[in-house]
C-alpha cells in the first residue's frame, strides 16, 4: 500500500497563529519604521515592499512544508514536522537601522534607500548559499562562544535596546505591555489565563489603551482602507543594479549579518534533526538563501530565514499544515494592503514588545547554554554593536538639527567629552570586529593561543583593507593601517604565548592545536 503523509496534526492550528504572529509582528514593525520614522510613502512601503515579502513568505513556507512531506514519504511517518521559515529579526533590524535607514536620511530619497536595501539583500543572498557548503567549517574554527555571542549581542542591542527606546518614546500605551511581557515571558510568572498567550493579551491591551486615547482614530482607521487593493509582486533587477554602485561601504555589515543568518538557519537544522527530523543540511540552506535572493529579485529588501522554533512545534504535536496556513496568510495579507489597515486598529510600538522579548530570550538562553567562563566572551562582542547603535543615534540627531557628523571637527565634540573619532572607528563594520574579538578572546580562554593569533591576523587584515574599523573599504586606509598593525603586534604576542608554553612544557591539551578542518 502506496504511503500517503497526513500532513496535518492536531497543534498545527496554534503552530500556524503562533509562527505567523511572531513573523507578522516584525513585518508591523518594519513598516511602521519605514512610514513613520524613516518616512518613506506608504505608496512604496505597503505597494512594493510588503507584497514582495507576503510572496516570498507564501513560497518559502510552500518549500519548507514539500520538504517536510518528502522527508515523510522516505522515512514512511507522519510525525514529520515542517521547518519554520520568515524574515529574520536580527536582520531585519540590521537592514532597517544600519543600511536602508542611514541611506534615506542622507538621501532624503526612499527609492535609493529601498534600491541599496534590496542591492543588499540580494548579495546577501549570496552569503547564505555558500553558508550551505562552509557553515560547518566555520563553525570549526570559530569558537560556539564567539558564534553565539555575537548572535545575544545583536538581539539584545538592535531588538531590545532599540525597542524599549520607542516603547519608552509613547509610555502611554506601550510601557503597560511591554510589563506583561517581562513578567509572564520574562520572568515565567504564574498566568491566570493559560490559554490565552500573554503576547496577545498585551497587543489587546495596548491597542485599547491607544483607541481610548485617542492616538488611533475612526478617521484614519477608515483613510487606511485607501490602500486596500491588488498589489502584484514586479522583477526588480533594474532597482538591484542601481543599488550596487551605493553597496560597497555597506558590506562590513552584510557579510557578518548574513553568516550569522546562515549559522542560525544551520542551528534550526540541527534542533530539528535533534527533535527526530533530519533534513537534509545543504539544501535546507541553500533553499533558504534561494529565497532571500528571490524576494529581493521581486522587491523584498530584507533576507529570509529558517527560525530556531522547529522542536516547540513538534511537541504540541504540528506536521506540516501550519507552513501551509501560514503560507496563505501572507499572501492574502501582503498582496492586498490590509498591513495598513492592520497598523490602523494595531499601534506598531505595542507590537514591539515582542521583539524586545525576542531579543532578551536570544541573549538568556546563549547565557543558559554556555560555560560561565565564556561570560565575558558575550560582554566584549556586545561593545562594537553597542558603539554602532550610538553612532546611528548621533548621526541621526545631528541630521535632525539639519547638518552632518562630517562637518562637525572631532575636536568640536571632545569639547563636549564625546570621543566622537573613537565611537565611529568601534561602529564601523561592528558585526565583524564583534564576532572577531570574541573569537580571539575565547581561543586565549580555552588557552589556544596559536589559534587566538589568526584571529589577530583576521583583524589586522580586515582592518587593513577597511572591513573594520573604517567607513568604506580601502586598500590601507590610514585608522586601519594603525589598528592593522597594532593587532599583528596582538597576534605576535599570542603566537609567543604558545610558543613559550611549548617550549616550558607547561601542561595544556591538544585543544591548543589549529582545528582539523577535514
Amino acid at each position: 500500500m502506496k504511503f500517503k503523509y497526513k500532513w496535518w496534526g492536531k497543534g498545527d492550528i496554534d503552530a500556524a497563529f503562533g509562527l505567523f504572529f511572531d513573523g507578522f509582528s516584525k513585518i508591523l514593525t518594519a513598516t511602521g519604521i519605514m512610514i513613520y520614522v524613516f518616512g518613506m510613502p506608504a505608496s512604496l512601503v505597503i505597494g512594493r515592499i510588503v507584497p514582495a515579502i507576503g510572496f516570498i513568505n507564501f513560497a518559502g513556507n510552500l518549500w519548507y512544508f514539500f520538504e517536510a512531506k518528502k522527508l515523510a514519504q522516505k522515512e514512511q511517518r507522519h510525525d514529520v514536522t515542517s521547518q519554520p521559515f520568515g524574515i529574520g529579526a536580527s536582520q531585519l533590524t540590521g537592514w532597517l537601522y544600519l543600511i536602508m535607514g542611514p541611506v534615506y536620511w542622507q538621501t532624503g530619497d526612499a527609492m535609493i534607500a529601498y534600491k541599496v536595501g534590496l542591492a543588499a539583500t540580494f548579495i546577501g543572498s549570496f552569503v547564505e548559499i555558500m553558508g550551505g557548503f562552509c557553515g560547518r567549517w566555520i563553525v570549526k574554527v570559530v569558537p560556539q562562544s564567539a558564534l553565539l555571542g555575537n548572535m545575544a549581542s545583536a538581539g539584545i542591542v538592535w531588538l531590545s535596546f532599540v525597542g524599549m527606546a520607542f516603547v519608552f518614546d509613547k509610555p502611554i500605551y506601550a510601557v503597560l505591555p511591554l510589563f506583561i511581557i517581562i513578567i509572564d515571558y520574562l520572568g515565567k510568572a504564574d498566568k491566570r489565563f493559560k490559554k490565552i498567550p500573554s503576547g496577545v493579551i498585551a497587543i489587546v491591551i495596548g491597542t485599547a489603551i491607544s483607541w481610548a486615547t485617542g492616538y488611533l482614530t475612526i478617521d484614519n482607521l477608515f483613510t487606511s482602507f485607501n490602500q486596500v487593493g491588488l498589489y502584484i509582486p514586479r522583477p526588480c533587477f533594474e532597482e538591484i543594479f542601481s543599488g550596487f554602485k551605493y553597496i560597497v561601504p555597506y558590506l562590513p555589515i552584510i557579510i557578518p549579518l548574513q553568516i550569522n543568518n546562515f549559522l542560525s538557519t544551520l542551528q534550526g537544522i540541527e534542533s530539528a534533526k535533534e527533535a527526530g527530523d533530519e533534513y537534509p543540511e545543504c539544501l535546507s540552506m541553500v533553499m533558504d538563501g534561494v529565497s532571500t535572493m528571490v524576494g529581493s529579485l521581486f522587491g523584498n529588501p530584507f533576507p529570509t530565514t529558517v527560525y530556531f522554533g522547529h522542536p516547540g512545534w513538534k511537541e504540541i504535536g504540528a506536521r506540516a499544515g501550519y507552513s501551509v496556513i501560514v503560507a496563505i496568510l501572507y499572501l492574502l495579507i501582503g498582496l492586498t494592503g490590509l498591513t495598513g489597515v492592520v497598523m490602523a486598529v494595531i499601534p506598531s510600538e505595542v507590537v514591539i514588545v515582542l521583539l524586545i522579548f525576542v531579543g532578551f530570550s536570544v541573549a538568556q538562553s546563549t547565557v543558559k547554554s554556555m560555560d560561565k567562563k565564556y561570560f565575558t566572551v558575550i560582554l566584549i562582542s556586545m561593545v562594537p554593536i553597542v558603539f554602532q547603535y550610538i553612532q546611528v543615534l548621533i548621526d541621526s540627531a545631528i541630521q535632525a538639527a539639519g547638518t552632518t557628523t562630517a562637518k562637525i571637527a572631532f575636536e568640536k565634540f571632545a569639547e563636549f567629552s564625546v570621543p566622537m573619532k573613537g565611537i565611529q572607528i568601534l561602529s564601523y563594520g561592528a558585526f565583524l570586529s564583534s564576532l572577531l574579538i570574541a573569537g580571539l578572546l575565547a581561543c586565549v580562554i580555552d588557552k589556544k593561543y596559536i589559534n587566538a593569533g589568526f584571529f589577530a591576523v583576521v583583524l589586522s587584515a580586515s582592518s587593513m583593507i577597511g572591513l573594520i574599523h573604517c567607513e568604506s573599504l580601502a586598500f590601507f586606509p590610514k585608522t586601519g593601517v594603525i589598528l592593522g598593525l597594532v593587532y599583528l603586534c596582538v597576534g605576535a604576542i599570542l603566537f609567543y604565548k604558545h610558543y613559550f608554553v611549548k617550549k616550558n612544557g607547561i601542561n595544556t591539551t591538544e585543544e591548543d592545536m589549529i582545528p582539523n578542518l577535514n
